[in-house]
C-alpha cells in the first residue's frame, strides 16, 4: 500500500488499487519490487559466499466451485483448458491405509520459484490443464529474468520434473527437505482465493505477487516488533 502511494498516487486508497485503470501499474510495481529485492538478496548471499539453491513447484488453485463452473454462470475463465485433474491421498477406514484418487477442479496452475528460505524469485500461472514441465518450459522461453536465474543457480524439483533439462530431481533427504519450503509459500498464496473476487488474469497475478512479496520479505516483521 505504501509503495503504491509513493510510486503511483499519494491519494490512492485500498479500494482503488484493483480498479481497471490502476491494476497494471500495481502489477508492474510489485513485479519490479520483487525482482530488485531478489537481486539484493542474491548479491548479499554471494558476498558472504552462501550457496543459493532454487526450488520449483506448481499447485492447482481452484477459482470456482464445480457447480458454478458447470452451469457456465461464471465469466472469469470460460474455457475448457481451465479444467484440470489433481491427485490427492486420503486415509480410508475401509482399506486401513491412504488411498490415492483423482479430483477434478476448475482453475489455474500456479508455479513458483523460490529459494530454500522461502523467498520467492518468480511466479506465474497457466490454465489448470497444463503440466508443470510444460508450464516451466513456456515460462523459460518468454522470461529473461527466469533464464538469468537458471544460468547461474541450480533448480531442484520433485519426480514430476524428470526429463526436464532445467531441473535436477530431488534424490537426497536434504534436497527433499529443502523442497518442502515451497509448500509454505503455496499455503499463503492460496489464501487469496477467499478474499480476492478477481475477474481477470492481471488481477490474479497482482494478488499473487502481493502475497508473494508479503510472505518473502515481511512475514517476520510482526514477530520482530513483538519481540
Amino acid at each position: 500500500m505504501r509503495l503504491a502511494q509513493l510510486l503511483i498516487d499519494p491519494n490512492i486508497k485500498s479500494y482503488h488499487i484493483f480498479r481497471k485503470v490502476r491494476i497494471k501499474a500495481v502489477y508492474k510495481l510489485l513485479r519490479t519490487y520483487m525482482q530488485l529485492k531478489a537481486i539484493a538478496i542474491i548479491a548479499l548471499k554471494l558476498l558472504i559466499r552462501k550457496r543459493i539453491k532454487l526450488i520449483v513447484d506448481g499447485s492447482l488453485m481452484p477459482v470456482a466451485s464445480l457447480n458454478r463452473a458447470r452451469t457456465q454462470k461464471i465469466r472469469r475463465l470460460a474455457d475448457r483448458q481451465f479444467w484440470g485433474k489433481r491427485k490427492r491421498k486420503l486415509y480410508s477406514k475401509d482399506y486401513g491405509k491412504e488411498v490415492e484418487f483423482e479430483e477434478v477442479c476448475y482453475g489455474v496452475l500456479v508455479m513458483v520459484v523460490c529459494d530454500t528460505e522461502g523467498t520467492v524469485y518468480d511466479l506465474w500461472y497457466h490454465p489448470a490443464s497444463y503440466h508443470e514441465v510444460k508450464s516451466l518450459r513456456k515460462r523459460v522461453s518468454k522470461s529473461v529474468w527466469l533464464r538469468w536465474l537458471l544460468s547461474r543457480f541450480e533448480l531442484i524439483g520433485d519426480r514430476g520434473y524428470r526429463g526436464c533439462d532445467y531441473v535436477r530431481v530431488c534424490e537426497s533427504k536434504e534436497d527433499r527437505a529443502h523442497r518442502q519450503v515451497v509448500e509454505g509459500v503455496f499455503s499463503w498464496l492460496k489464501r487469496f482465493n477467499f478474499v480476492s473476487g478477481w475477474r481477470k488474469g492481471i488481477t490474479l497475478l497482482t494478488y499473487l505477487y502481493a502475497y508473494a512479496v508479503g510472505y518473502s520479505f515481511y512475514r517476520n516483521i510482526k514477530v520482530q516488533l513483538c519481540a
